[in-house]
């Protein structure tokens, strides 16, 4: 047997041991449960990540062994066309288990046929293929079709939905990065010369200079903002009571990307740990607010509060019951209020 045989043989084998029992574990697990449970992605692509790999991986030696030349493409597009079927097949996989997770008013079983006979089918082909003997003579045309054709409404139907998403939003948002780059460069000048009339002493002047020292503004800007404010004597002071407002976005992004020293994390720990728990507490029930405002949260949220609870990790302050009320507060199936 060619190394490419033995291998491929070995990476479908892997996959179905993967698929008969970690996968269908955590299947029987979520079918017992009667509450949605978050946190579900990070166990279920744990699984399904390196089961649709050793797939892909016997799927390109199915390629080399010339099993799909009968495609009539070049061996490179062959083998391209392989790993985009196989990440398609993974895609289409995801999306039925998030099905059966939180399957709404459809029953569970009807989703099970496919997450089992998917990557079953796909195992079955690429063993057949590499070690015809196993089809006792018979042709493989029962299986290689019903597989090519979903294989191929899979492949399109990626196409299609990550193809608009890209041209909805992508395109979009780097016309708009492009457009806040070149608009910071200019307005530049203006801010800094308003900057030397801020006076850090004042609220008022204080509050001006958080605003001009986020991510939105050159790093000229926020560079002469920080030293501005880091000017005032009761800077730590300042920056906590504008964690305290009610408008402590700014404050919250400056402590997010500065560089600050022992003594003003143990300050600022609870003053940040507040102010996120005062935005979580703010954010308005699910039915009233749209999905897409829901994702902008949560992404900015999975992105913040980690990376504050790691700056303030060592003063005492616990975050994690902060993180765990910002997804509460967002969950579809949200029942506090």
């Amino acid at each position: 047997m060619l190394p490419y045989q033995t291998i491929g043989n070995v990476c479908a084998a892997i996959a179905v041991v993967l698929l008969l029992w970690p996968l269908q574990h955590l299947l029987w697990a979520y079918s017992h449960e009667k509450a949605f449970r978050n946190g579900w992605e990070p166990e279920v692509l744990f699984v399904l990540i390196p089961q649709w790999l050793l797939l892909m991986g016997g799927l390109l030696c199915v390629t080399a062994s010339g099993g799909f030349d009968g495609l009539r493409l070049g061996r490179p597009a062959l083998f391209a066309l392989s790993v985009a079927t196989a990440a398609s097949l993974a895609v289409v996989c995801f999306v039925l288990v998030a099905m059966f997770i939180q399957p709404g008013f459809s029953p569970r079983v009807i989703y099970v046929p496919l997450i089992v006979l998917v990557p079953l089918a796909t195992a079955l082909l690429i063993c057949l293929s590499l070690t015809p003997g196993l089809a006792l003579g018979s042709s493989l045309q029962w299986l290689r079709w019903p597989w090519t054709a979903f294989a191929a409404l899979s492949l399109v139907a990626c196409v299609g939905f990550f193809g608009s998403q890209l041209a909805r939003t992508g395109l979009g948002n780097l016309a708009g990065i492009v457009h806040r780059l070149q608009q910071a460069h200019d307005d530049a000048p203006a801010q800094l010369a308003e900057m030397a009339r801020l006076e850090p002493q004042t609220d008022l002047g204080f509050a001006e200079l958080l605003k001009l020292a986020d991510g939105y503004h050159t790093s000229a800007v926020r560079e002469a903002a920080t030293a501005r404010l880091r000017s005032a004597a009761d800077f730590p002071a300042r920056l906590a009571a504008e964690l305290a407002g009610r408008r402590n976005e700014h404050a919250l992004e400056f402590v997010l990307a500065a560089t600050l020293s022992p003594e003003e994390k143990a300050l600022l720990a609870q003053p940040s740990q507040a102010a996120l728990q005062r935005f979580t507490d703010g954010i308005p029930a699910p039915n009233y607010m749209p999905p897409e405002r829901r994702k902008q949260l949560l992404k900015w949220g999975r992105k913040t509060f980690p990376a504050l609870a790691r700056k303030f990790e060592g003063t005492g302050v616990d975050f994690a019951p902060t993180l765990a009320a910002f997804e509460h507060a967002l969950r579809r199936d949200d029942s506090r209020r």
